[in-house]
């Protein structure tokens, strides 16, 4: 396990000659909070992408954009990088078991090639029985912000009975797979359960559009639900929705247009 200890969130992106014409500089990263905001074909999504790329050592990506890259961190000395896409589903594929969105759904909740997944989480209670109580409480924390997003839908978050690696989701007497749920409920679980996994270790998201499909409440709760799963994770999503800092994060803003 790589030790944490001289480790720090991003605190400044500097990009010289993105698209062979602009200079980026992006300074005073806060450590909690940055919602970037800008009109279509301001870079938004390629500063995510860039910056991403650039953590998990993708020349080949980074090529695309521009011709240096520097200014921040190399990629041992920040916190994990995660990186959130949104999955716009066309109509055909919102129910289908093999779309993206649930693949990478069910990557999350039961096993992925770096076994960060919640069957893995609560398998911990038999390998370290002394943090039982730890996992569970955490584990009842995560169930009770997803019902509270859920709360207008009448579903519960529930472990299945018949597949103790599953979950799934009870309305009144009918148990919902994660195979039936909305797109929208799709995405917003999978959001919620990426950052719970983070173990409220020191983290950073990068988010592209995450209200792509979610309804404007969910919206609005989603920075506090992010928060109350692991308050040490900087967040950097970028946006087109006044919804997602309509609730008391306008002052998290940062207008694309000033970077250049």
């Amino acid at each position: 396990m790589s030790s944490e200890i001289g480790k720090s969130y991003i605190k400044e992106v500097k990009i010289e000659g993105l698209w062979g014409r602009k200079d980026v500089l992006w300074q005073n990263i806060r450590p909690d909070i940055n919602i970037l905001v800008g009109i279509n074909g301001s870079g938004k999504t390629t500063l995510l992408n860039m910056i991403d790329a650039y953590y998990r050592n993708d020349v080949r990506e980074l090529k695309k954009y521009i011709g240096d890259f520097s200014g921040i961190p190399l990629s041992d000395e920040v916190y994990p990088v995660f990186y959130l896409r949104s999955y716009d589903v066309p109509v055909s594929d919102k129910r289908k078991s093999d779309s993206p969105l649930m693949q990478e759904l069910n990557n999350v909740v039961i096993q992925n090639k770096e076994g960060l997944s919640f069957f893995n989480y609560r398998m911990k209670m038999l390998d370290y029985p002394q943090e039982a109580p730890n996992i569970q409480r955490n584990i009842d924390e995560l169930f009770e912000i997803i019902d509270d997003m859920f709360a207008d839908t009448g579903k519960k978050i529930a472990i299945s009975k018949g597949n103790n690696s599953a979950l799934v989701f009870q309305l009144d007497s009918d148990v919902i797979s994660l195979e039936q749920l909305s797109s929208g409920e799709k995405q917003l679980l999978l959001i919620l359960l990426k950052v719970f996994l983070q173990e409220k270790k020191p983290a950073i998201l990068l988010m592209d559009e995450p209200e792509v499909s979610l309804h404007i409440s969910w919206q609005q709760q989603l920075l506090d639900a992010l928060r109350r799963l692991n308050e040490n994770c900087q967040i950097i999503l970028s946006t087109h929705s006044p919804s997602i800092f309509a609730k008391g994060w306008g002052d998290k803003i940062t207008y694309m247009e000033d970077l250049y």
